[in-house]
């Protein structure tokens, strides 16, 4: 019974690690094909947020470009004046208003600035402490492009900055070339100053947040480091972004889903779906291989004899007809085998004395014959084992069953005695496997004869 617990508590571990097993492979199985599904989603979403966001980087471009166009007007007519600036208060107020009627940017100012000091400014409210700024002064902010732009003799964007009337600002800065017969001469300066918080009134990037997305809009200076304009919500590294020039400024604008590129809940209802199907799978593999485990069991039972624990006669009936359809090798040998004195033992002793020969002589034949095949009890005190084994392995095996059986001792009887026939495939190599065991049985029942014989006693006491 021990063997047989042991045996049980293999098989449930067994069948525990199956199911675990099965669990695992289910979840990964379903996770990854989640993770698949999904995929094409997250692909489409990523894909919509790289439309908006490359719509947003031409609309902001073509808005600043728009306004910064104002710098070449003004140029050409500081050039058709011959540096004259005269005329500058009438043309500002419509360069003022031509500005706010095509981009409904309000600018912070206009300003032209001879030799790089400002000299006139329009609307001069608000803007008077800008009237002889030195652009030229590089230690204030804004400076920098007013002075490369100079230099350059091109048209300078500056990132925005503080200005020093109040607020926040962008700038373009245009040097003025007059031409006077074949020589140039650089004149001085005209600028364009938008209100950089009307300009993102005006982008109107909370539309942004409308069709459900985080942004941030940033700027990228010459080293390669991002300054933050304007944001709305958080973004994670995965953002998609459009990065894009403004004449010589290079700006970037990030965008992702506010609820994430899968949101919260979905993942959620995935997981629960994912854990219930790897649960049922799981469940339903364990349930499958407990059935397996319990045909297994049951065929074993209705193959065993329950007495002696070999295979019984159902069992060597049905491998009988296996071996006469499929054949056999040289190797094969049938054995037949007897208990001497069984009835005696039953008539004197009583019928657990008998038992204990018939379980004595199966625990015999199983130790001495498994190794090279199966031994089953056929009847009462009939067994028979059907082994492969060469010659000389059989002689090893004869010796050995006839220690063993010499060995051994019972509660009831001191001794076993037993009649045994051999014979070998390799004997009789066109008999039958039935043939085989006629002459196996007809063997054993000769030993069994000599052996009533030799002690004197009547065959029928057998």
């Amino acid at each position: 019974m021990k063997s047989l617990t042991d045996k049980d508590n293999k098989d449930t571990v067994h069948l525990k690690w199956i199911s675990i097993a099965s669990w695992l492979i289910s979840l990964l199985v379903l996770t990854a094909g989640y993770y698949l599904l999904i995929s094409g989603d997250i692909q489409h979403e990523r894909e919509r947020c790289s439309f908006v966001a490359e719509n947003e980087s031409s609309h902001i471009i073509t808005i600043i470009d728009c306004v910064m166009a104002r710098t070449h007007t003004l140029t050409a007519l500081v050039q058709d004046h011959n540096g004259d600036t005269s005329f500058f208060d009438g043309v500002a107020d419509d360069v003022y208003n031509d500005v706010l009627r095509d981009t409904n940017v309000s600018l912070k100012n206009i300003a032209i600035a001879p030799g790089g000091v400002v000299a006139a400014v329009y609307p001069l409210a608000g803007n008077e402490s800008l009237v002889g700024f030195n652009f030229m002064d590089t230690s204030l902010a804004g400076n920098l492009e007013a002075v490369e732009a100079y230099k350059k003799g091109d048209t300078i964007l500056t990132n925005p900055f503080n200005l020093i009337q109040g607020g926040v600002g962008m700038a373009g800065r245009a040097p003025v070339i007059l031409q006077q017969g074949d020589e140039t001469t650089l004149w001085g300066l005209v600028t364009v100053t938008i209100d950089f918080e009307n300009i993102i009134e005006v982008l109107n990037l909370d539309n942004l947040s409308g069709m459900g997305l985080n942004y941030e809009l940033s700027y990228i200076t010459d080293d390669g480091q991002v300054h933050t304009l304007h944001k709305k919500g958080n973004l994670k590294s995965n953002a998609v972004c459009s990065r894009f020039n403004i004449r010589n400024l290079t700006w970037e604008l990030a965008l992702m889903p506010q609820r994430g590129w899968v949101s919260t809940g979905h993942h959620i209802i995935a997981l629960i779906i994912i854990l219930f199907l790897s649960v049922f799978t799981g469940g339903f593999a364990h349930m499958l291989f407990t059935l397996k485990e319990m045909n297994t069991k049951l065929l074993q039972i209705s193959n065993t004899d329950k007495l002696t624990g070999c295979l019984n006669r159902r069992a060597y009936e049905d491998d009988l007809i296996r071996y006469t359809k499929s054949g056999t090798n040289n190797d094969f040998v049938y054995v037949a085998i007897d208990v001497n004195g069984l009835k005696n033992a039953n008539d004197t002793l009583g019928h657990a004395a008998g038992d204990e020969l018939i379980c004595g002589l199966a625990a015999c034949m199983m130790k001495c014959f498994q190794p090279f095949g199966k031994v089953y009890r056929i009847g009462g005190d009939e067994f028979v084992a059907l082994l492969f084994a060469d010659t000389q392995q059989l002689e090893r095996i004869k010796l050995n069953l006839n220690e063993t059986v010499g060995c051994w001792k019972g509660k009831y009887l001191e001794e076993l005695t037993i009649s045994a026939g051999y014979v070998q495939q390799c004997e009789f190599p066109d008999e039958s496997v039935l043939n085989l065991a006629k002459i196996a049985d007809k063997r054993m029942y000769n030993i069994k004869r000599e052996y009533y014989q030799k002690i004197g006693n009547d065959r029928r006491g057998r």
